[in-house]
């Protein structure tokens, strides 16, 4: 049986193998696959696509399918196929090909709303494969078309119209242009909703972001425009923030209906004006039952219990359903419940299942069922940075609250980011830059967190003239990360004809890699000003006019010192709030300054006779001054932040134990806030920030004994508090806002006596006039004056003026707010409103600055202001002027008549002194003693009356390298001062223009 079996298979394998061999003698095979017609592409390339080969058999259905398969890569615009026999009696298979030509020039004729460039980036985004160097091909060309009219829909054109023509330039290049007729703006006039009970449209139409009703506001926003994708996500919007928000989570919205409409109306002004043509858009919605929570379970909990759970995710049982809670609860909280404990691929689903109320058929209860699958938890095996180029990874893994080889907490990893970012040494960083990669089987993390550095220098060129610092030019330099490893150094310099300045100061952050800041800086100051007081003596009564001083009254304000300063995490001196003390610190910072105001030059050269009066001098000021601090910091950024919060509490103390002769205590108090609003324009976040900041200042033990305005209540006037200027109030100038009081000047002379008009060193002559009583007879000797004359230049408490003089003010209270809005790149621009005060919350008593006796000449017209003169005996004639009198024959004061009479007598002219006349000055001791009536002052929370208020916008430009923001600004006061008043010494005006250089807060 078995030799049966072979003897039958051996015969059958003879017999296939002869068919096989006849079969193949009598099948057609391809001798060879050529390619032709190529220029750009090789022969191989095409024939990657054909699946015909040399040696196959021939096969004309799969010659098609190459074909096919040749046209699908859009690369040919003609291809044939040539079968020929070849000379071994096959077949030759030729496949030629037209290439598609190359777009040499591409163009946009009449596209005005969008930007070419912004057409080529959608082209790219869409695939559609047109552009320079790009393959021409029809069907592309229709892609892009429809692509480009959506685009101009996008911005307002949904009537636009586009043709293409192309052009060959060659056999295998084309020019392309695109001609578009982008036809009207068409805005959306209306929107209205039907089947609507509970929400008015009102209501419905705030919720949407996207598609917006034309109004003033949307011809700058766009928001106005119609797009189904935008609409859409409008809808849905409303559908989540209204309706689901409110309970009613069946509710129903159907397609839109979009239609065109006219209309007129409005307010005849260009950008008020209703558009006379737009779409109205009509939504039916069925807002259906208003649903509250009924049972509320957890499935697939192990970790937490269903109870836990509830209490943290705030459902509760009877509540109206809120799509906001679930999402907050569900979606975000449970979520970082979770990712705290490393259970980051934790996902929640809520599933709900409604039915109606049985106490009231109208209304519903949603059951809902939270079906939780947590995962594995993970432990953080790697943490690497990639991008720091400059600061090295140390840096950034002290700021990290996260550790390798412990659990990862998702919560720490957030905070480790926002600390990141508080550095200012990068790039915004988001949880987008960081790659997690997962071993699922061993539960393992692996991060790469990239970053990219930003300029780390800030220089700064100052310079320019004014009335208080003169001319000067200067340099600020300024670095936050030095070496790499966290430094802080600044350096500022500054010369000029008033003003001399020097700044230097450096932190490390980290001491011995401890979590403990140290730095110092070193400061000296000289100031050159007028000894008027910055206008705060502004009567005139220095005036070289008035009592013939000479030279400019120009006193120097020398200051020297250091401070040092350190600061800690809170978190490194207490456990106790640890969430609060990750971003609080603690701080100290002790400064000691050495201070003096000297008098001007001609005070201190070998001349007693030319100084004049003091008003500032006050030698040996020194500052010894403690400050312990506390800040909380959760702001993302430390010079732009757009979110978190910030405290700074203070309180300085200087004198007593401290050494030093100032004794001052000063709190203060600033809050800074930022959150993005939620609103985008041009897709960039807009944010809100404000400032509350809140300081007093009062000296303590017995006040410092000044004889001059340096010190006001005393407080040294440059601690006191000004307000105005772009740092505070943006309308207002540069430390105009003050409190302000009466001074009275007043004048006393003593040891006044005559000389000789024309001796050549008035100052020091000793030749003076003998007085003679005005009953006595004339003496022998001659010229002389009567008392009675001299009597006229004597003084005593004699008032000048009664002047204002800002003092600053033991208080302030000022509020920033700024609604920011980013525009192209660098350009930004920011509403602002700022409101504030600096008033005295104490009382004080009135200060008094009595000069040094100088000798001087007592003007003659001052006399005459200030004394009755009877009638022809005038102090002023043709021969006496400011400086100088005439005396008659008889030491009396000559008349005018009487000089005539002499004159005509003697054949004088006019100009001519007759003889027995004489021209004399009147020299004396003369000081003043300026009252300052602090009584007078507004005290208490009165002065809080007296506020400065601003609002307006300014244009912000960020200059890149220095970092720092050029500002055009506009102000609106509504509370200016515009006319004098009875407390009011600088001009206020209702709107300014202002440049400035910096920030507000």
């Amino acid at each position: 049986m078995r030799r049966t079996l072979v003897a039958i298979l051996g015969a059958w394998s003879l017999i296939a193998t002869s068919s096989v061999a006849v079969l193949a003698r009598s099948q057609v095979t391809v001798e060879d696959v050529l390619i032709r017609g190529n220029r750009r592409l090789t022969a191989d390339s095409i024939r990657y696509y054909i699946q015909t080969r040399r040696g196959d058999p021939y096969n004309p259905a799969q010659i098609e399918r190459d074909i096919q398969a040749l046209w699908a890569q859009n690369l040919f615009r003609n291809i044939r196929v040539y079968v020929q026999d070849g000379p071994e009696g096959g077949k030759i298979v030729t496949f030629e090909v037209e290439e598609n030509p190359i777009i040499r020039d591409l163009k946009f004729v009449g596209l005005k709303s969008v930007q070419e460039s912004d057409v080529l980036q959608r082209f790219r985004e869409r695939r559609v494969g047109v552009s320079k160097e790009a393959m021409w091909d029809p069907a592309k060309g229709q892609v892009a078309k429809r692509v480009l009219k959506d685009l101009l829909a996008e911005k307002g054109k949904p009537e636009a119209t586009v043709d293409i023509e192309v052009e060959e330039l060659s056999t295998a290049a084309v020019a392309v242009t695109f001609k578009i007729n982008e036809g009207p703006r068409v805005r959306v006039v209306k929107i209205e909703f039907e089947g609507n009970t509970v929400f008015s449209d009102k209501k419905l139409r705030k919720a949407m972001k996207e598609v917006r009703q034309a109004s003033f506001l949307t011809r700058f926003t766009s928001r106005d425009i119609y797009h189904p994708e935008a609409l859409k996500r409008s809808l849905e919007r409303v559908r989540f923030f209204v309706l689901a928000d409110n309970g009613y989570i069946d509710a129903q919205i159907g397609e839109p209906k979009v239609e065109m409409i006219t209309q007129g109306g409005g307010i005849p002004l260009p950008l008020f004006r209703k558009p006379k043509r737009g779409l109205k858009i009509t939504i039916p919605i069925s807002e259906g039952k208003q649903y509250r929570f009924g049972k509320i379970e957890v499935e697939g909990n192990t970790l937490y219990t269903d109870e836990q759970i509830l209490r943290i995710i705030g459902l509760r049982t009877g509540d109206v359903v809120r799509s906001t809670v679930i999402q907050k609860g569900v979606f975000e909280t449970l979520k970082d419940l979770y990712g705290a404990n490393g259970y980051i691929q934790m996902t929640a689903n809520p599933r709900h299942e409604l039915r109606d109320d049985p106490d009231d058929p109208k209304k519903g209860i949603a059951d809902f069922t939270i079906e939780i699958e947590e995962g594995r938890q993970f432990i953080l095996n790697r943490l690497e940075f990639t991008g720091n180029t400059n600061t090295r990874d140390k840096v950034l893994r002290r700021e990290m609250l996260v550790s390798e080889g412990e659990v990862f907490n998702q919560y720490l990893w957030k905070q480790s980011l926002l600390r990141l970012n508080q550095l200012g040494y990068f790039e915004e960083i988001k949880e987008e830059h960081a790659t997690f990669r997962t071993n699922d089987r061993e539960g393992l993390l692996d991060i790469e967190l990239n970053v990219k550095e930003k300029g780390r220098n800030q220089i700064q060129f100052t310079g320019g003239a004014s009335g208080i610092g003169g001319s000067y030019i200067g340099i600020d330099y300024s670095t936050n990360n030095l070496f790499g490893y966290g430094e802080s150094l600044t350096f500022s310099l500054a010369q000029g004809n008033l003003v001399r300045y020097f700044l230097f100061s450096f932190t490390e952050p980290y001491v011995l890699d401890r979590n403990v800041s140290l730095g110092f800086s070193l400061f000296a100051r000289s100031y050159d000003f007028f000894g008027g007081g910055l206008g705060i003596l502004s009567g005139g009564f220095l005036s070289p006019g008035l009592f013939g001083l000479r030279g400019e009254s120009l006193f120097k304000d020398k200051t020297a010192g250091f401070s040092i300063f350190m600061s800690t995490p809170l978190a490194t001196l207490t456990k106790r709030w640890w969430r609060l003390g990750q971003f609080s610190r603690i701080g100290l910072s002790y400064s000691y300054s050495a201070n003096s105001i000297e008098d001007p030059p001609v005070n201190r050269d070998a001349d007693p006779n030319n100084d004049i009066p003091v008003t500032f001098r006050q030698p040996n000021i020194r500052t010894s001054m403690l400050v312990p601090s506390f800040t909380y910091n959760t702001l993302n950024h430390p010079i732009d932040p757009t979110s978190g919060k910030s405290l700074f509490v203070s309180l300085g103390i200087s004198g007593g134990f401290l050494g030093g002769n100032v004794r001052l205590i000063q709190p203060t108090v600033e809050f800074k806030y930022f959150r993005p609003t939620g609103i985008k324009f041009l897709g960039k976040e807009t944010v809100i920030g404000m400032r509350v900041l809140a300081s007093h200042i009062t000296n303590y033990g017995a006040p410092f004994d000044s004889n001059s305005l340096a010190f006001v209540g005393g407080i040294p006037i440059f601690s006191r508090f000004f307000l105005g200027g772009e740092d505070s109030i943006r309308g207002f100038g540069i430390r105009s806002v003050s409190p302000v009081v009466p001074v009275l000047q007043r004048f006393s002379s003593r040891n006044v006596e005559a000389i000789f008009a024309d001796d050549p060193d008035p100052f020091k002559t000793t030749r003076t006039l003998p007085v003679v009583p005005d009953t006595a007879p004339a003496p022998s000797q001659r010229p002389f004056i009567r008392q009675s004359v001299l009597e006229k230049f004597v003084f005593t408490d004699e008032l000048l003026t009664r002047t204002l003089v800002p003092v600053g003010g033991d208080t302030q209270l000022l509020y920033n707010f700024e609604y920011r809005i980013p525009l192209a790149g660098p350009l930004s621009v920011a509403a602002f409103f700022d409101i504030g005060s600096a008033f005295n919350l104490k009382g004080y008593k009135d200060q008094q600055i009595i000069s040094t006796p100088l000798s001087q000449f007592i003007s003659p017209l001052f006399v005459a202001s200030r004394r009755v003169i009877p009638l022809g005996h005038q102090l002023l004639t043709e021969l006496a002027s400011y400086e100088q009198i005439l005396l008659n024959p008889n030491g009396f004061l000559a008349t005018p008549e009487e000089v005539r009479i002499a004159q005509r007598a003697q054949g004088k002219l006019p100009s001519e002194v007759p003889d027995g006349f004489t021209q004399v000055k009147i020299r004396g001791l003369g000081n003043t003693r300026s009252e300052i009536l602090l009584s007078e002052g507004a005290r208490g929370l009165r002065g809080l009356r007296d506020y400065r208020a601003s609002l307006g916008i300014e244009f912000r430009f960020q200059m890149p390298v220095i970092n720092i923001p050029f500002r055009l600004i506009w102000a609106y006061n509504p509370n200016a001062k515009t006319t004098p008043g009875p407390n009011q010494i600088f001009f206020e005006e209702k709107s300014v223009f202002r440049f400035s250089i910096g920030r507000t807060f």
